[in-house]
């Protein structure tokens, strides 16, 4: 029989042997044991929060959502716990949400948060082409490398006409896929335009019906171009197009050869 000193020291060693395991299964914490503070806790889920919103404002853009991405991208910027890479996202982004709601001096302003967070920033060769942000971008860059240089940045250029705004705004949903609303505000594209406007207009025209599958339509605003500019010839890859290629195709073969 043990002494009862002896029995007094084996439950404490069970006791402890207890809160040892519970520990080690993850059961208990205590205070000043290795455990994330309350201060930690909360700050994770700040990071939580930011990049949760981050990621849904992604989302977002990408389906065409444009103003929820918009609030998405300014929480989770205003967070201030977004990497740098991230920031530059966002700020691209928007730049590209701004341009596509004809609010081109916030897109300007987005750029040029772009190039202050990542002086080496740039856009994808296929961004950097795009017909709404794309001369935006183009502009940006070319202030910043004159104010680096100590150079006068150039004025700028003349305002844009009706038709160039029309188009720009067509554009935007012919990139957006409606297609039908595209062809309505081409359409608004009046005889008093250039002949480039005109056939750029006619030409996006061409391409929305074709897509959405009216190739007589198609084939009827290729011929108004070609009456407007009877050497007329797609880009080697428009050309190619499996939609409106063999409209265009079609249209040129009956076209009377241009004298050189």
């Amino acid at each position: 029989m043990l002494a009862p000193f002896h029995f007094t020291r084996v439950k404490i060693c069970v006791a402890g042997c207890g809160l040892a395991l519970l520990m080690l299964a993850g059961c208990v914490v205590p205070p000043g044991h290795g455990g994330p503070s309350p201060e930690e806790i909360a700050k994770q889920q700040r990071v939580d929060r930011a990049q949760g919103s981050f990621n849904e404002a992604l989302k977002q853009y990408d389906a065409g959502s444009y103003d929820d991405s918009l609030k998405n991208f300014l929480l989770a910027l205003d967070s201030g716990l977004l990497n740098t890479a991230q920031q530059v996202t966002a700020r691209k982004t928007l730049a590209f949400i701004h341009c596509l709601s004809n609010r081109e001096p916030i897109c300007k302003e987005e750029f040029e948060k772009a190039f202050a967070l990542d002086a080496k920033f740039e856009l994808s060769p296929a961004e950097a082409g795009h017909p709404i942000w794309g001369p935006v971008y183009r502009t940006v860059r070319t202030e910043i490398a004159f104010r680096k240089s100590g150079r006068p940045v150039p004025s700028a250029p003349a305002q844009s006409s009706a038709a160039e705004l029309i188009i720009r705004d067509a554009m935007a949903e012919y990139d957006a896929a409606e297609y039908n609303k595209a062809i309505k505000l081409f359409q608004g594209v009046k005889d008093t335009a250039t002949t480039a406007e005109r056939v750029k207009a006619l030409k996006f025209t061409a391409f929305s019906y074709c897509l959405s599958g009216r190739s007589t339509q198609c084939r009827a605003e290729f011929e108004k171009i070609f009456a407007l500019q009877p050497d007329f010839d797609l880009e080697p890859a428009e050309a190619g197009h499996p939609s409106w290629g063999p409209s265009f195709r079609t249209v040129k073969a009956k076209q009377k050869p241009v004298k050189k």
